[in-house]
Order: C-alpha cells, then sequence, then structure tokens
C-alpha cells in the first residue's frame, strides 16, 4: 500500500514545473506546487490573502499614476500613489491625513464653499471631509481647492446641490492663527517623452570596431 506523506511546510513558496516532481530535492519538501490567493508564512504555513476594498480615488484619473508599495518595516506597510509630481501615502485602510480642522459652516451648490478659521490651504490643494453631521453625503469625499476668498474660507470642486444642509462637525480642531507658511516646492518639470528607438539600417558591409547606436550609416 502506497502513503502519501504529509507537507506542512511550504516556507519555499510555488515551485518551477521542474521541480514539480523532483522528489530528491530538499526545496520540494518545503515547496507547494501550486499557490493562489495565499500568503507564505515565514514559518512554512500558508494562509488566505485578504480582500480588497475601495479606500479612495487617485488625484487626477486623467493621467497616469502608479500604486507602489512600500514596507518600513514588519509592522508598518504603505501604499504609495505615485502621479506627476506628487506622492500620496495609504495605510491602514484609508489616506494618511494631515491634522484635521473643525468647519463651521458649509454652503451647498455646483461648487461647495467650506468655512474653517485660518485654514491654511491654497488653489489646488485637496480637502478631505469626514466627521460632517447633517451633510453626510459628502463624508469619505475630497475636493480640489478652486478658490480662496479669505483665511476662513475655501471652495472645492463637489457638487452638492444634492446635499442635507450642514448642521456641524464632530472632530478636528479650531485654529487661532495663520499655519506656518508651508515651502515653496521646486518646479516639476513635464514628463520626459518616450525616445524613438535607432534605425536598424540596412543589411551586409561595414569593418570592425563598435558602432554609435544613434548614428546610422548611409
Amino acid at each position: 500500500m502506497a502513503f502519501r506523506a504529509a507537507l506542512p511546510n511550504f516556507s519555499k513558496g510555488e515551485l518551477g514545473p521542474e521541480l514539480v516532481a523532483r522528489t530528491d530535492v530538499a526545496s520540494y519538501q518545503a515547496g507547494v506546487r501550486r499557490g493562489r490567493n495565499v500568503f507564505v508564512r515565514k514559518y512554512g504555513g500558508l494562509s488566505k490573502r485578504m480582500g480588497t476594498r475601495f479606500v479612495s480615488e487617485v488625484l487626477d484619473a486623467s493621467k497616469p499614476v502608479r500604486l507602489i508599495p512600500f514596507q518600513f518595516s514588519i509592522e508598518q506597510a504603505y501604499a504609495l500613489e505615485m502621479g506627476q509630481g506628487y506622492m500620496r501615502p495609504a495605510a491602514n485602510g484609508g489616506m494618511l491625513l494631515e491634522q484635521a480642522l473643525t468647519i463651521t459652516s458649509i454652503d451647498r451648490g455646483q461648487t461647495t464653499t467650506v468655512r474653517s478659521a485660518f485654514h491654511g490651504y491654497a488653489v489646488g490643494d485637496i480637502a478631505y471631509f469626514r466627521d460632517v453631521a447633517g451633510m453626510v453625503e459628502i463624508n469619505g469625499r475630497s475636493g480640489k481647492v478652486v478658490a480662496v476668498p479669505d483665511s476662513g474660507t475655501v471652495v472645492v470642486d463637489i457638487d452638492s446641490r444634492g446635499f442635507q444642509p450642514f448642521t456641524g462637525d464632530a472632530g478636528g480642531v479650531t485654529n487661532t492663527a495663520p499655519p506656518a507658511p508651508t515651502p515653496t516646492p521646486p518646479p516639476v518639470n513635464p514628463p520626459t517623452p518616450t525616445p524613438t528607438p535607432p534605425s536598424t539600417g540596412g543589411g551586409g558591409g561595414g569593418g570592425g570596431g563598435v558602432r554609435n547606436p544613434n548614428y546610422v550609416l548611409p
């Protein structure tokens, strides 16, 4: 009678096709033939891959964006949204945000007017909303600042005409003085266009030596 030995150790991960039947190789005893939607534990076990959920929209969906994982330590991991001239980190199921400010009032409209003392926002900044009472539809949304009438008012590009009235703000701090000025970032250069590949030229002839790939012989 033939017996199949249990393989409790998968620390080598998924084996390549060349090792599927190589019982004489040590890696065979610590590998799995096929692993999908699983994580390999450092002690050899396997666990199911966690599910995914929507966290936030990218800053500008009309432009190319890359999502790059960043592992700072065993306990701290981030997802970095890399776009042209900016980077936004996400962790623990949400975006990393600055200190929350207390909102005193919100005016509904095709664009939304938000009042918060000494907010420090400038045109082009992104404001994220949470803990708003009454106008709950705005919670979890980000808006781009399109106008700054004064130090206590900003206008964001969120159409709130169908939202409920604002009744209060459950979190944040109230600034009593303008925040420290943010250093002006260096100018962002436009993306470098993809260079045209050099012509391979015709066949035949030619002496020795190394040719310059950017020069095409007549």
